[in-house]
């Protein structure tokens, strides 16, 4: 069987209520029956795997209410892992993953448990993203920003029966055309990966050069009404010269005062001095040793980060050497070296240590390390940013740091130098000539630090719009290969949708001679020749026939999204005939036995057609008045 990504294998349901289990349906790939009388409880047995698979506006009856846990065994693409859902008519209720089988499951403590909320914070993902990252599918971000949910797959997987037969989603609350469009567009497989990150990529450059722009703007628009020239070369020669100019005052005071016999300044205001100068020396040794520090755990990070996506690209390389090397096998006792007998019978149990074997473990546990190593590759990327920051800020306080300690520094030296009190009118205005020109060299390196700022940010800003231009023209070329996937997807479910409505009884004249089937996803509706509305029970027959064409195309086209999974409930609803009903019941059979691609249909009928009433196809046992699907007692 081929295996196209990604793919819902439901395995097997267990509702909880006290601790036991009031209801356990194994499921097999391909077509599943679940049979009942009416009322009997079959459509409350299918609400509960979808209410595990993430729906919601799920309306549970009374009995269901009563119900504690949902427990649903699923393998997704290859790994077997078991999703757990408290029943609650509360909205967007959390979901518990465990990393393998159902039966190990249910005996797990707690903490073997993974929790995750409905929707994503700052702090947890949500359990559509780990789902989706599962299923190897990538994110969908809808209008907004906000993220396409597993919900909103699921309203095109799941045909109930309380969703009129004229739209083709399951009814939501919140519903918006444009959300339709996107989720029917990522399931069909239209929407580029590459496209959706681009865009994601054009919208943050755009953000940032729009951020750079408006502080470039501040700068020139405070500094050029001012007439102050801020070019790097004019502020270093300003510097230069203020320097040389300091070094003659400051000479001319050494002379001054090498004539006076005077103390300089008193006690007091020296040790004032001196505890400024040691309080300098500290800052810029602190500035420059987080320097040092930063840098080494940035390449700290850069070694880490690297090594996580070597471990991702190792995970990968195990999944693909498991799924041909399968379990060791040894043939002699790695402890005494004796031979070890196998039995040949057994294939289920470890040679060595005598235990069970679960096909499918080592899957779900590379899924758990492939999911706990995508945390921590996010968690290590924020921390990097946030040092990248820290020294960036470093980097510009430190000039500022060496320029106040060197003016500290000269006015020391100058206070240590003795002096006459005759010539105290000349030290003091050499001096203050000093502090004035020591003050604009404050001011002077100020502004470089603001100057340097700006040339920074004018190469950011060329950068960005570098890649803004490569990135919009490579979204405008994939846009256009967008399209000619656009036309061969809604193809594909046109041309299945009308094999499925020729294949119809002759109920439905526009049926028959269906020609042109139109697929309006915004819209929520299907037309049919330009017609949209047929009787009751036809109308049944063609949602359910349209979400049967979208599994069908799924087979056919491998760049599909959609699950391969396909739950229809109550395929007589609308008064439909028996012989109509069990008609497409055989088609349904036909349809799925006849391909090669794993999948997996799950159907609930009132009348089982009599070549469809088998082991092979009914799950569980039939549902009656007297032995409903919730057995509570």
């Amino acid at each position: 069987m081929i295996l196209h990504k990604p793919t819902i294998l439901v395995n097997r349901l267990i509702v909880k209520k006290d601790g036991r289990s009031v209801i356990d349906i194994p499921f097999h790939e391909g077509l599943n029956v679940i049979a009942g009388e009416n009322s009997s409880g079959k459509t409350t047995a299918v609400r509960f795997i979808a209410y595990a698979l993430g729906s919601e506006n799920i309306g549970f009856n009374q009995i269901a209410q009563l119900c504690d846990d949902v427990y649903l065994e699923i393998t997704a693409n290859q790994a077997v892992v078991t999703l757990r859902r408290h029943v609650s008519t509360q909205m967007m209720q959390s979901l518990s993953i465990f990393w393998g089988e159902i039966e190990s499951a249910l005996g797990a403590s707690l903490s073997m448990w993974q929790q995750y909320p409905f929707k994503r914070s700052e702090h947890k993902e949500s359990f559509s993203q780990v789902i989706f990252r599962l299923l190897e599918m990538p994110e969908l971000r809808g209008e907004g920003g906000s993220n396409i949910t597993m919900h909103q797959l699921m309203r095109l997987v799941y045909s109930d029966q309380e969703t009129p037969p004229t739209d083709l989603f399951r009814i939501d609350r919140f519903d918006r055309g444009i959300t339709r469009a996107a989720v029917g567009d990522y399931l069909l497989g239209i929407d580029s990966t590459e496209l959706y990150d681009l865009k994601l990529q054009e919208s943050a450059d755009d953000k940032e050069a729009a951020a750079i722009r408006a502080s470039i703007k501040t700068i020139y628009n405070t500094f050029g009404r001012s007439g102050t020239n801020i070019s790097l070369e004019f502020i270093d020669n300003q510097i230069a010269t203020l320097a040389g100019e300091v070094s003659e005052l400051q000479k001319k005071l050494d002379q001054v005062r090498a004539n006076s016999s005077a103390k300089g300044t008193s006690a007091k205001e020296d040790n004032a001095l001196r505890t400024k100068l040691t309080q300098a020396h500290e800052k810029l040794s602190n500035l420059v040793e987080r320097k040092i520090g930063l840098e080494t755990e940035i390449a700290d990070s850069e070694l880490f980060l690297s090594e996580l996506n070597e471990r991702m690209l190792s995970l990968e390389e195990s999944s693909v050497a498991e799924s041909y090397l399968g379990t060791a096998v040894f043939s002699f006792c790695p402890s005494c070296f004796t031979k070890l007998e196998a039995d040949k019978d057994d294939s289920s149990t470890c040679v060595l240590c005598k235990s069970k074997i679960h096909e499918d473990s080592a899957r779900s546990q590379l899924a758990r390390m492939r999911n706990e190593l995508a945390l921590q590759l996010r968690e290590s990327v924020a921390i990097r940013k946030q040092q990248l920051a820290e020294l960036e800020s470093i980097k510009m306080d430190i000039p500022a740091a060496e320029s106040s300690l060197k003016a500290l520094e000269s006015e020391y030296r100058r206070n240590q130098v003795q002096w006459r009190s005759p010539h105290e009118i000349e030290v003091e205005s050499i001096a203050k000539q000093i502090g004035s020109k020591e003050q604009e060299i404050k001011n002077a390196f100020e502004l470089k630090k603001l100057t340097d700022l700006l040339e920074n940010l004018n190469a950011k800003l060329g950068n960005i719009e570098g890649r803004l231009t490569f990135t919009r023209g490579r979204i405008e070329a994939v846009t256009r290969e967008q399209e000619n996937r656009r036309k061969v997807a809604y193809l594909s479910v046109a041309d299945n949708l009308k094999t499925i409505l020729h294949d119809d009884l002759f109920r439905q004249a526009e049926f028959a001679n269906a020609e042109v089937v139109d697929i309006d996803f915004a819209g929520n509706a299907l037309t049919i020749d330009g017609q949209r509305q047929f009787s009751a029970s036809s109308m049944v027959f063609l949602r359910h026939g349209f979400h049967l064409a979208l599994l069908l195309s799924s087979l056919q086209q491998a760049y599909f999204r959609y699950p391969r999974l396909l739950i229809l409930d109550g395929i007589e609803d609308g008064g439909m005939e028996v012989e109509r009903s069990f008609n497409f019941q055989n088609m349904i059979a036909k349809y799925s036995d006849g391909s090669d691609v794993i999948h997996q249909i799950i159907m609930t009928t009132m009348n089982v057609c009599p070549q469809l009433d088998t082991e092979e196809y009914i799950v569980g046992r039939k549902f009656t008045h007297d032995e409903k699907s919730i057995q509570l007692k």
